[in-house]
This record gives structure tokens, C-alpha cells and sequence, in this order.
């Protein structure tokens, strides 16, 4: 179920690829997906072992609280999976009051919690909607792929390279894009079009936020990495993935999976660099595509969270 209702969440797809993953682990009959305003009917009538709220915790008017006692009618545990921190952290302790156990996006966050029962759990990618072959990189159609809200420091650093990306074709696609970057086009884009659209490209750009709403307590850096990047390496993608942190090491290995960068020059040399070595890019492509598939799609996530909730 989701955190927030789905007039708002403009994240509700996670929810149906995480429903997806537990059905890869248990068969479809065993799972069942709700909004959020339909979730107490639906835990009463479906009766499950098991509720994950999935999502932020951000919307006050969220009708939460009248979850937890749903869910001891039925005999079952509640746990929520935050997918908003740090930048939301401040408003985790609602979570807490709440749940049996809370699982977090980020590291970083994980010690900052509370809550007796905490476990840090990545986002991932759904190989229902993300999977692709990985297309030869003579048939890409772009340079430079990016798909991203248009926080600020993402627009800053797209600016900084506008220049040196003349020539390239490069194409970013986002709410909130400024109409000073021609190459961005201010839409977002369903998952499965954000997965064709990275298989078509040389590169996919993975630049992190940096914007928080509620994240004044500890004022908590981000540490792992988004979904985006699960995402684009099963799409068979190769990734230039902005250096915010290290932890991305712990998912894919630079050089041979990903490519990361620091600086605004380093994306048209990666560019250059794809067309004078393709038959290496598409290898990395191969091997983050296996290493997602391996590792990083909803049902190894399903697969944590049953057996965390099992302990």
C-alpha cells in the first residue's frame, strides 16, 4: 500500500513493482495492492500476514493512523518502507509511532532512527517494467540521456555543461525543466518510456537530489543511490553517475559497470569515449544489466523484507 494518497503521489508505480516482486517470491494469489484510501478495507478483507506501507510520510492530511489497528484485526505486522530520506527524515517519526519495523532508503539515515526495529533497504528496479536487451550502441539513437525532476542542483549542472554538449544529442526529461536548456523538455515520463528511452542512448545521466523538506534535525546527506540507477542498468544502459558519495561502489563496480564522474567536462569525454570504444560500453552495459538482474529488482527486495519480518 501506499504512504500518500495517489491524487499526490506521483510515486505510486513503485508500489505496483514492489507488488510485482513479492509475486515473483509468493504467486500472485498471496499479494495485493491498495492505495492508500482503499488500504484498511483491503487489509480487512484480504487478511494478510504481512502490510508494507510503501512511500513518504510527508502529507499530514494522510489518513494514517487508523492503519495500525486494521492491521492487528487481521493478525498482522506493519511495516513501513520510507523512500524519501534523508530529505523527508524529520517526518519519519510518524513511521515510528507506527509500525513494527521501518526500512529506509538510506544508510545514512539508518542510525539517525529511533525506533527498536529499523533496517536500511535500497530502492530497485522492477524487470516487468525496466527490462531490456542491451541494444548495440551503433543502433542508439542518443549521446546523453537524463530523466529527473529538476531540482536545483541537477539544473545547475546541466547548465554548466550546455556548452560543451553542443553537437551531442542529449535529451532530459522532468517536471519543473527551465525553457534556458533546450534539450530538456518540462514531462515526465511513465517508467517503461524512461526504460526504452535509456536503452536508446550511449549514456544515461544519474545525478542525485538536492533539495530537502524536512531534513533539519540532523540535516542528513544523501548516501545511496535512487532508483534511477537500478532502473537504467536493467534497461541496459550505460551509466555516468555523478560522484555524490561512494556508496554506489557497494552496487555497481566503476569502470566496469558504471562510470562515475565529478566534474561537467567529464560528461562530453565520457560522450567521446562511447563512440571511440562502443564494444566497452555495451560490455558495461552487459554487466550492470547482470548485476541488476542479479541483485537490485523488487523481488530480492520482496525477499529481504519477508525474511527481516520473519526474524
Amino acid at each position: 500500500m501506499s504512504t500518500s494518497p495517489d491524487a499526490v503521489n506521483h510515486n505510486a508505480t513503485i508500489r505496483t513493482s514492489l507488488r510485482h516482486g513479492f509475486e515473483d517470491v509468493l504467486g500472485a494469489a498471496a499479494v495485493r495492492e491498495s492505495p492508500l484510501e482503499l488500504a484498511e478495507e483491503a487489509v480487512a478483507e484480504f487478511r494478510p500476514s504481512l502490510v508494507v506501507a510503501l512511500g513518504s510520510v510527508a502529507i499530514d492530511a494522510a489518513p494514517l493512523r487508523g492503519l495500525p489497528r486494521s492491521v492487528r484485526r487481521a493478525g498482522a505486522r506493519l511495516a513501513f518502507w520510507l523512500h524519501d530520506d534523508p530529505y523527508e527524515f524529520d517526518y519519519g517519526v510518524k513511521a515510528e509511532i507506527l509500525a513494527d519495523h521501518v526500512f529506509t532508503n538510506d544508510r545514512w539515515a539508518l542510525p539517525h532512527y529511533r525506533h527498536p526495529s529499523v533496517s536500511h533497504l535500497p530502492l530497485a528496479a522492477c524487470r516487468r517494467t525496466h527490462d531490456r536487451p542491451v541494444r548495440p550502441m551503433a543502433e542508439r539513437s542518443l549521446d546523453l540521456f537524463f530523466c529527473g525532476a529538476a531540482f536545483p542542483n541537477r539544473v545547475a549542472l546541466l547548465e554548466r555543461a550546455q556548452g560543451s554538449l553542443a553537437g551531442c544529442r542529449v535529451e532530459v526529461r522532468g517536471a519543473g525543466w527551465p525553457a534556458s536548456l533546450p534539450f530538456a523538455e518540462n514531462a515526465r515520463m511513465p517508467p517503461a518510456a524512461m526504460a526504452d528511452r535509456a536503452s536508446e542512448a550511449r549514456l544515461t545521466l544519474a545525478v542525485g537530489r538536492d533539495l530537502d523538506i524536512a531534513n533539519r534535525r540532523f540535516r542528513l546527506p544523501a548516501s545511496t543511490p535512487g532508483p534511477r540507477v537500478f532502473e537504467a542498468a536493467l534497461a541496459g544502459a550505460p551509466q555516468l553517475c555523478f560522484a555524490a558519495g561512494l556508496e554506489i561502489l557497494d552496487y555497481f563496480e566503476e569502470g566496469r559497470e558504471i562510470l562515475l564522474f565529478d566534474d561537467v567536462p567529464e560528461i562530453a569525454e565520457a560522450i567521446a569515449r562511447s563512440h571511440r570504444e562502443p564494444a566497452a560500453f555495451a560490455a558495461m552495459a552487459e554487466r550492470a544489466r547482470a548485476r541488476a538482474l542479479d541483485a537490485h529488482t523488487y523481488a530480492h527486495r520482496a525477499r529481504t523484507i519477508l525474511a527481516v519480518m520473519a526474524a
